[in-house]
């Protein structure tokens, strides 16, 4: 025996033999090459020092069944078995085993080969067995490989908040986090068992870092033309999951947005020429679907435009196509629907994506269909013109009369006894006719009939030259900042202005200082802006804009009838400009106005208003 240990001894490879109770009674000097311990460390030591904690009792179970049916063990016709070295690593080894009768007492010995000493014999399948691991232990998906007692033989790597030390071993359905779970794996892992089809089942797995979801196939491994184990791949899909979730969210949002929204949307591609996007309400308002949209030719769409309306709408897309981030545009319009209704619409359109070169690629527009508001708002143009008219014609016959009155009164204080009362008659005579007047400028549309360019400094002269008397009568001083430009305007209209903001100035003078009014012109980007400023008796702040009102007097010890600042606010309307009043620190008011320099465009909006009310009418 002695000169069989000698030999043994004196192996290249490393070896070890085990006595029935599974105590090592013998070790060669390679096992230190291969497992770090001296030979001496080792016998008279259990075998289980050799074994990791989690595979000890499974090693022991299979060491006595191999004792009572000794059955030599190829090295490489079995899968590597994972040995603890002495530094405390675990290391994949191949193992031939053997059983010899020693003395009458029943040994194994077996003989123990690192794996990768072990494949340098096997150079063929050394390199595509080394890229298989790699792949495996490298993937990001779990890789896991169960026995029939479904307990883990293998895995790559392990969920956060676990180790494989943990895993190793382990009773797999004891990792899954409930009762539901554990059965339905349970119940998917048997029937690959049983049937050998794959299978997949999905788990929502909780973790140190939150919820986590794994999709797992299972698939059977045959060896022997039998399955003795099953893989599992497991992907962690939470990212997928989350994101899924997500989109189905946010689809719920919009599906609800869509269904309380008043506003018709759109997404419209200028490099595919189609409408990419349209919700619930442009179908309801338009009647098309998007699909019947995207089957028309431009020539087709753009003739459901309004015949007044087109012009202006290929005009608002020329500017969306060029229009940079940021940027929007609002425009109204008539459509023909798909019933063959007109529609009134109101749109706001900005671009949605954009190229490198910051080119808009599509854009992005909503729109609410004010049909209903258009239709009052036209009936009420047509009432006010109604009225207006009424009150014009009105006015103009009456003024006859009153003029004849006066005269009459004129002649008889001659030579009246009641002269006292006639005076009192006349002055209310002339206030009325003022009245009258003024009902007549107030209610006189054809002093907007045509725009032309007027220099203002000549027209403020000519009203200078009207107010000549008052302006001499209050020593009133009368001052131009800067030169008065020439701009695009209704003349009467803007006379009117002048006129009316002069003459109060020099009515509502301070009584103490000497009146000193300045006129002053600014120019903006779209309007020009003109300053009258006084140092008079100044409005009070609850009555700022309640001046501009019609018939609206302040002081009923000055003359006046509260139409002159109402018709000012009108012709600055039809200006598209607007009129407002500030007080000065010093005392008086500066009544502050601004004319569109674009006045061309909303002439030809007001006459395609008038036109609009008269068809309505008709």
């Amino acid at each position: 025996m002695d000169s069989q240990l000698t030999i043994l001894k004196n192996l290249s490879e490393a070896l070890i033999m085990v006595n029935e109770e599974g105590v090592i009674e013998f070790a060669n000097d390679a096992i230190t090459d291969v497992l770090g311990y001296k030979p001496k460390n080792l016998i008279g030591r259990p075998m289980s020092i050799l074994m990791p904690e989690k595979t000890i009792h499974g090693h022991q179970r299979k060491f006595d069944s191999f004792l009572q049916n000794p059955k030599r063990r190829k090295m490489g016709n079995t899968d590597p078995i994972r040995i603890k070295h002495q530094n405390g690593s675990v290391i994949n080894v191949e193992i031939s085993l053997s059983s010899v009768e020693i003395e009458g007492a029943r040994k194994a010995i077996a003989l123990i080969v690192d794996i990768n000493r072990f494949f340098k014999y096997k150079n063929p399948l050394k390199d595509k067995l080394e890229l298989y691991y790699s792949l495996i232990e490298h993937n990001t998906d779990h890789l896991f490989q169960i026995d029939r007692e479904y307990k883990i033989q293998y895995v790559n790597h392990v969920s956060p908040g676990l180790t494989k030390e943990e895993v190793m071993g382990a009773y797999l359905i004891d990792l899954l986090p409930n009762d539901y779970t554990k059965d339905l794996v349970k119940n998917i892992l048997t029937s690959v068992f049983e049937t050998g089809i794959a299978k997949s089942y999905k788990v929502d797995f909780p973790s140190p870092l939150g919820a986590l979801h794994y999709d797992t196939t299972v698939t059977p491994v045959i060896k022997n033309g039998e399955i003795f184990r099953l893989n599992l791949i497991t992907r962690n899909v939470t990212n997928d999951y989350n994101i899924k979730k997500q989109l189905i969210e946010r689809k719920n949002f919009i599906e609800k947005i869509d269904l309380n929204s008043i506003n018709g949307i759109y997404i419209y591609n200028f490099q595919t020429a189609t409408t990419e996007y349209t919700n619930s309400k442009y179908t309801e308002i338009f009647g098309y679907s998007r699909e019947e949209i995207n089957k028309m030719t431009t020539d087709d769409f753009i003739s459901l435009f309004h015949v007044s309306d087109r012009e202006n709408v290929i005009e608002h897309l020329k500017k969306v196509r060029h229009s940079k981030e940021g940027q929007f545009f609002t425009l109204e319009y008539r459509i023909k629907s798909k019933k063959g209704d007109w529609v009134w619409c109101l749109s706001r359109d900005s671009g949605f994506e954009y190229n490198e070169e910051g080119k808009a690629t599509s854009f992005i527009g909503a729109f609410v269909d004010i049909t209903q508001t258009k239709k009052i708002e036209l009936e009420l143009l047509q009432k006010n013109k109604e009225i207006e008219n009424f009150v014009y014609h009105a006015c103009h016959d009456i003024k006859s009369p009153i003029n004849s009155i006066s005269q009459l009164i004129d002649l008889s204080l001659e030579d009246s006894k009641n002269k006292e009362e006639l005076e009192i008659v006349d002055k209310s005579i002339k206030r009325l006719r003022n009245l009258v007047v003024s009902l007549l400028d107030f209610g006189n549309e054809s002093i907007f009939k045509k725009t032309e360019y007027v220099a203002l400094d000549d027209l403020v002269d000519n009203v200078l030259d009207d107010l000549k008397t008052d302006i001499d009568a209050s020593s009133s001083r009368i001052e131009r900042k800067n030169e008065l430009p020439e701009i695009n305007c209704y003349k009467l209209g803007m006379y009117q202005v002048f006129l009316n903001l002069i003459s109060n100035a020099i009515k509502f003078r301070n009584r103490i200082t000497t009146p000193v009014i300045t006129i002053k012109a600014q120019s903006q980007v779209q309007h020009w802006k003109f300053t009258v400023t006084d140092n008079g008796i100044g409005i009070k702040n609850d009555k700022k804009d309640a001046i501009f009102d019609a018939f609206t007097r302040l002081h009923s010890e000055y003359d006046g009838n509260g139409l002159g600042l109402a018709n000012c606010k009108k012709v600055i309307s039809r200006h598209g400009g607007d009129i407002w009043v500030e007080n000065n620190k010093e005392g008086g008011s500066t009544f502050i106005f601004t004319i569109s320099k674009d006045l061309d465009k909303l002439s030809d909006q007001l006459e395609i208003k008038n036109t609009q009310a008269e068809e309505h009418t008709l």
